[in-house]
């Protein structure tokens, strides 16, 4: 009778499980699907890990909002700047096998870093903290741009980079240390980069959604990205994509579920490098204990979250102008979540924080809605709108100064003090056009796909202004 009674008790308290644990669920789903209206999201995948296993797994919406083809949890979506962890991991991976020490500084495998790179060891690299700043990325090609993925191109012109800090001093936050950290990789293993990390990498993780190579997620239908386009979302055609080492991993939510596991093990094989290289004297630390402040091996590193009662948080988003990527871990929770979005936006982040804090007992937060403000294709508008309204002032005033040449009331009048006023005017109308399609970084293919119209609209109007303004200047009014 005994026995009956204590199987009675289990009953009741696993069905009383499942069901709050089922209560969780549609609050986690209502939560989603209102932060997906509140902000055009078309389509957002999650994974949630708890205790060692993969507890939640959903695709919400559509893969693409043109065919209307469902998101589903096996389809790869773009990583972003969630890339660079695996790439430590690589690092980890060789220094595990020999083939390279963290301590070690980087010209020792890319002997084209010399003069200014002294100093900088792969740690400094893997931290932010080389002295390279978000203004170096852009000297290795990118965009669609010839040695676009050429990791050895990138280091040629990285090679060139002025570095800002003595390495070690300061963190700071640059894609260039990444692309430079695939270079290693890709000398050091001898095989290409998309090779080694699809072999040693994803494969030993069960990563088989998971790849570097478009084409290939093309023919798994990876997801569509998406972007603010003149008010409304669309397909996004922007080529930017970022660089090998960096970025330009897609990956499915159900692989990430696999990644989020790994990681949440204290133990992890994965790691097992670290606990040599920190020469902790005890052996058995978790890897998480043994990370730097602030950001090390592709993670943000928090000892200070309220919300998590001080304990040790890592996370990464990932920001593309048509993806939105997040991943938190709570590790003395055992608790993770992963978001992928297919749109640029920026509530990936604050998505997987809310639902992280929701499976340790804090309630889901009212669902968010970006402010317009920090929506890319709003400023093009605003760019375009005043575009617009300059190249109206110019064609009025150009159309009010030729009547009044034929009325004889303007008429050319040329010493040297205007020709000069009238030749510097000039010279800055075509500095400002030349420098912007030459000159500027990010380039142009970089920024969000209504920017790279509105954009050019506006400098155009203002150089016209100037051009203008120049021949005005050699037909002044006449007096009487």
């Amino acid at each position: 009778m005994l026995c009956v009674r204590h199987l009675f008790l289990v009953a009741v308290l696993l069905a009383a499980s499942a069901a709050a644990n089922a209560a969780a669920d549609v609050e986690i789903d209502r939560y989603v699907e209102q932060e997906m209206k509140l902000n055009g999201i078309p389509g957002l995948s999650l994974a949630v890990v708890e205790e060692g296993k993969v507890s939640y797994l959903r695709a919400y919406g559509v893969r693409n909002s043109e065919s209307r083809q469902p998101l589903r949890v096996e389809t790869p979506m773009e990583l972003a700047s969630v890339s660079k962890g695996f790439t430590a991991l690589a690092i980890l991976q060789l220094e595990q096998d020999g083939a390279v020490d963290r301590d070690s500084v980087v010209s020792e495998y890319l002997p084209e870093l010399d003069g200014g790179w002294q100093g900088v060891t792969l740690s400094h690299l893997i931290r932010h903290r080389s002295g390279l700043r978000r203004r170096h990325d852009f000297l290795a090609p990118c965009c669609g741009q010839a040695g676009n993925l050429d990791l050895d191109s990138a280091v040629r012109m990285l090679a060139h980079a002025d570095l800002e800090s003595t390495p070690g001093s300061t963190f700071s936050y640059a894609n260039s240390n990444y692309v430079l950290l695939a270079a290693v990789i890709q000398r050091m293993a001898g095989a290409a980069f998309i090779s080694y990390m699809r072999e040693s990498v994803f494969q030993p993780l069960g990563m088989h959604r998971t790849t570097l190579q478009e084409e290939v997620a093309r023919s798994w239908e990876g997801a569509s990205p998406h972007e603010w386009q003149w008010g409304r979302v669309r397909v996004s055609p922007s080529r930017f994509l970022g660089w090998y080492g960096s970025s330009r991993i897609k990956a499915s939510v159900e692989d990430m579920g696999l990644y989020m596991v790994s990681m949440l093990d204290p133990m992890t094989a994965r790691l097992d490098s670290m606990s040599a290289h920190a020469g902790a004297p005890d052996s058995r630390a978790a890897w998480w204990d043994q990370l730097g402040p602030d950001y090390d091996l592709g993670w943000n590193v928090s000892n200070e979250t309220e919300w998590m009662d001080n304990q040790v948080v890592l996370e990464h988003t990932g920001s593309l102008w048509g993806a939105d990527t997040a991943v938190v871990l709570a590790p003395e929770r055992a608790i993770g979540a992963a978001v992928l979005v297919n749109m640029g936006t920026s509530r990936a982040g604050e998505i997987a924080r809310a639902i992280v804090r929701s499976r340790d007992g804090t309630l889901l937060p009212e669902p968010h809605r970006t402010s317009r403000m920090e929506i890319p294709d709003t400023w093009a508008r605003i760019f375009l709108i005043c575009a617009a309204a300059i190249f109206g002032v110019n064609i009025w005033y150009g159309l009010r100064v030729r009547r009044q040449v034929r009325l004889g009331t303007r008429a050319w009048n040329a010493p040297t003090s205007r020709i000069i006023r009238a030749g510097v005017l000039v010279i800055l109308a075509f500095i400002l056009i030349l420098n912007f399609y030459w000159g500027s970084e990010p380039p142009l293919p970089a920024l969000p796909t209504t920017i790279q119209t509105a954009l050019p609209a506006l400098a155009a109007s203002v150089s016209t202004l100037l051009l203008v303004a120049a021949a005005v200047g050699l037909l002044p009014r006449l007096k009487r």
